[in-house]
């Protein structure tokens, strides 16, 4: 997976996928439960780390771990730890999402952004359930269906790019079978997608291709991504990222 034209294409960009802080903190605030004296959260799949630094903002006596698998991601999350001084709070660690290197019940809150549905939606609710600990919660923000009959134009590309897309009643479905509690949820407003990624993506394409021009794999992601951002102008009301925050039962 590190050999993915995916990673060195996205690292160009501020974020790795749609979300702000302000969506972040609106998320967070649905958590109960944080011990007094903080909390452990597990960021899962940090991409270069900007909701991280909202979570140490949000939480100043929690500690984090900022996991991804893409080196260069994390060397900017360490150097964001050192610009907002976080070292001794925040840290790194280089792992795959499906196979971290931690016990199980370690964690007060698992984060995961954009991420989950890369080694599928329900396998991440329950695999990531085995290191909360009783009590705590967990955060995914996923792209998923709005409606359970889409336009074909929007159903067809996505059968061919993203063809395990779940709907969000399947998500909560999921959720619920995992034996977790749903907290709540919300949408991400179709604007927050042009201004933290599709619209970032636009800026670059041109020079994106041009830098990939001899690398046929690289090409068809970045033509994936444009055909994408053409199928949110048409059809973003039907599809879009749902942030879900559930909790494990004590």
């Amino acid at each position: 997976m590190e050999n993915n034209p995916v990673f060195t294409i996205f690292e160009s960009l501020p974020r790795q996928g749609a979300g702000d802080d302000e969506h972040t903190a609106k998320a967070f605030s649905l958590i109960a439960g944080l011990p007094k004296g903080g909390g452990e959260i597990l960021d899962v799949g940090c991409g270069k780390g900007v909701q991280t630094m909202a979570l140490a903002r949000l939480c100043p006596s929690c500690r984090i771990i900022a996991t991804d698998i893409h080196q260069p991601y994390l060397d900017a999350v360490e150097e964001k730890i050192a610009a907002e001084g976080f070292s001794g709070r925040v840290q790194t660690v280089r792992a795959s999402m499906d196979d971290l290197p931690f016990a199980e019940a370690s964690f007060d809150i698992i984060w995961a952004e954009g991420c989950a549905s890369i080694i599928g939606i329900d396998h991440a609710v329950r695999y990531w359930k085995t290191l909360l600990k009783r009590g705590g919660s967990m955060m995914i923000s996923d792209i998923f269906w709005f409606t359970r009959a889409p336009s074909d134009e929007a159903r067809e590309f996505f059968a061919e790019f993203h063809p395990a897309m779940m709907t969000e009643e399947e998500v909560f479905e999921v959720i619920r079978d995992a034996g977790l509690e749903l907290a709540g949820s919300f949408r991400l407003p179709s604007r927050v997608w042009e201004e933290s990624f599709y619209g970032e993506l636009r800026k670059r394409f041109g020079a994106l291709e041009e830098k990939f021009a001899d690398d046929e794999g690289a090409l068809m992601v970045i033509n994936g991504l444009k055909r994408q951002t053409e199928i949110f102008d048409k059809y973003q009301e039907e599809f879009g990222n749902t942030y879900c925050i559930m909790r494990k039962p004590l």
